[in-house]
């Protein structure tokens, strides 16, 4: 589920499952909070002050779609590092990373003693003695194409985990891929192959479902013609104090990063990954040749400057309470 699994259902048919690889992880973690410049949103209030009574306190905290659980843990070092409660009774922290396969997890020799890892698919109700208990649950890049009523789905299950009236979501996506030149008289149509074959295979189309909700709202491979209205989907789900912040992935500028070209480079490589799956499906037009053509020319072309864009989404909202 890390980075960018699909939403849409136990079936594969019509949704890619992006391959795991901990070094694109890792990568994409660090230019996502370079972009945002946080790893908890400023709204969100952690840690919490310590009970009424004194005595300490147990945040609970998940990251769903962890992936390596590097999300996770650098936020239990920062958090370690910046507790404001007095000392004699700080907070405690109990930090569970949850995804759909375990094949990115580190051994569990090497996470420290307050993280634990589980195995869940977050389409379905998390087990009953987990709901109602989480301060902070956090989403990151789990959603290649989702439409509002598959997203507004996970929203809810993941909603269930929250402490009412004080558990917090926050969830951080893609999407609005774009491409650009940075040298005149330059080619983007490899790239462009790449990308247009992609959202033609694999992003649902407005109208193919039952009714509303069938549009594509988030993901990685979605293009946005406007306001898609992606805090309606939050407050449906019982979330009060909702809020979107979207920043392009251009608006980080450090040269010594290279964004744009690992950026764009990362993306491909991705992206060619959902595309080598339809090698040999009937129809498909996808061959292993084709696959290696595409790959040396977009490779080309990001050599001579192409580079893309992309919109990183983070919505975040707290459970209401009967009071709210």
């Amino acid at each position: 589920m890390s980075e960018a699994s699909d939403l849409s259902g136990p079936s594969q048919d019509t949704h890619p499952l992006i391959d795991e690889i901990p070094e694109r992880l890792h990568e994409q973690h660090i230019f996502t909070t370079k972009t945002f410049g946080f790893l908890i949103h400023p709204n969100i209030p952690i840690p919490p002050r310590s009970s009424h009574d004194g005595s300490p306190t147990t945040l609970k905290i998940a990251d769903i779609g962890t992936g390596t659980a590097i999300w996770l843990l650098d936020v239990a070092k920062t958090l370690s590092a910046t507790t404001t409660t007095p000392a004699a009774t700080p907070p405690t922290y109990q930090l569970t990373g949850y995804d759909i396969t375990d094949s990115a997890f580190p051994a569990p020799e090497t996470l420290p003693p307050n993280v634990s890892l589980r195995t869940h698919d977050m389409r379905v109700p998390f087990p009953e003695a987990e709901l109602g208990t989480y301060d902070l649950v956090a989403v990151r890049f789990v959603s290649s194409a989702s439409t509002r009523r598959e997203w507004g789905q996970a929203v809810r299950n993941i909603a269930a985990l929250l402490k009412p009236g004080a558990g917090w979501l926050q969830w951080i996506d893609s999407c609005n891929f774009a491409l650009y030149n940075s040298v005149p008289g330059t080619s983007r149509k490899a790239c462009r192959e790449i990308y247009d074959s992609v959202q033609k295979a694999f992003v649902p189309v407005k109208g193919e479902g039952d009714g509303d909700g069938d549009e594509v709202v988030l993901g990685l491979m979605m293009r946005e013609a406007g306001n898609v209205r992606r805090e309606a989907v939050f407050r449906d789900a019982g979330l009060v104090d909702v809020h979107e912040d979207v920043f392009s992935t251009d608006r980080l500028q450090e040269p010594g990063l290279q964004l744009r070209d690992k950026g764009t480079r990362n993306v491909i490589v991705c992206f060619l990954g959902c595309l080598e799956g339809l090698v040999g499906v009937e129809g498909s037009g996808w061959s292993s040749e084709r696959i290696e053509r595409v790959k040396q020319e977009a490779m080309r072309e990001i050599d001579q400057g192409v580079y893309h864009t992309l919109d990183q989404v983070c919505v975040v909202g707290r459970l209401r309470s009967l009071d709210d």
